[in-house]
């Protein structure tokens, strides 16, 4: 049976892959060439406003799984309206992220909406196969994002030739992800595509932990989101393939 069969909330759900692949894609697109200029405080400031990002994206999912889930089955409007919010955030990053205080409130706020677009995928999951996957899609994207971010701090091989290979991969991934909204895919296929996004963005993370030395003192903010992408990103496709498995 097609996975968007199944349930209404997963045809959502299901469109959310593509709008957070773009986000990761487009902000690489928008972020400048940096030079070499860092230090303890500037790693200080990267790794607050990602472990505050991160924090505020699991605030969103939760209040949003306990008191807006009706919203979004009744209305896929309000679904747009934050994907479309998202992208305006991205595309303007330039713009604001490094204009204080403005760039801490959108910042913030960003991440806050991505985690209320968590909810279809989220509620979708509880449901077939109960909030432990959730937990155990948890633990493994801290593991794996902690592994790829140790790697990528301290190997002396450059990442840097990876760079093409996974901007490629995600323009395909996107690609796919398009395509499968109208032509819905099955558990099997599901499996090797977030396995797939699951491989790519372990290389997103080690390559922009490794890029963090190229920053400028005053692109934390800049830095931080860049790994927020990463983490949000890895989470969804590992909870897909864990469901994806579930089911199976």
């Amino acid at each position: 049976m097609p996975v968007k069969s199944k349930l209404f909330i997963f045809s959502n759900s299901d469109k959310i892959l593509p709008i957070k692949v773009k986000l990761k894609f487009m902000y690489e697109q928008n972020i400048s060439e940096v030079k070499t200029t860092y230090g303890t405080d500037f790693y200080s400031k990267v790794y607050f406003f990602f472990g505050l990002a991160v924090a505020t994206s699991g605030l969103g999912a939760y209040l949003g799984l306990n008191y807006l889930t009706s919203y979004f089955l009744a209305s896929p409007t309000f679904t747009y309206i934050l994907f479309a919010t998202e992208l305006i955030l991205i595309f303007t990053a330039k713009l604001w992220s490094q204009r204080v205080p403005l760039n801490y409130l959108l910042f913030i706020a960003f991440a806050f909406i991505t985690g209320l677009t968590l909810v279809p995928i989220l509620a979708y999951v509880t449901v077939t196969g109960g909030m432990g996957l959730v937990i155990k899609a948890l633990i493994v994207t801290s593991l794996m994002f902690g592994s790829c971010a140790i790697f990528g701090a301290t190997t002396h091989v450059n990442l840097q030739g990876i760079r093409g290979f996974l901007t490629m991969s995600l323009i395909g991934m996107i690609i796919v992800s398009i395509v499968g909204i109208f032509l819905p895919w099955g558990d099997v296929f599901e499996m090797i595509f977030s396995g797939f996004g699951v491989l790519v963005f372990s290389g997103f993370v080690m390559y922009d932990i490794q890029k963090l030395k190229t920053y400028p003192e005053n692109m934390y903010i800049d830095a931080a989101l860049q790994l927020y992408l990463d983490i949000f990103n890895l989470f969804l496709y590992i909870l897909r393939l864990l469901s994806a498995f579930s089911r199976r």
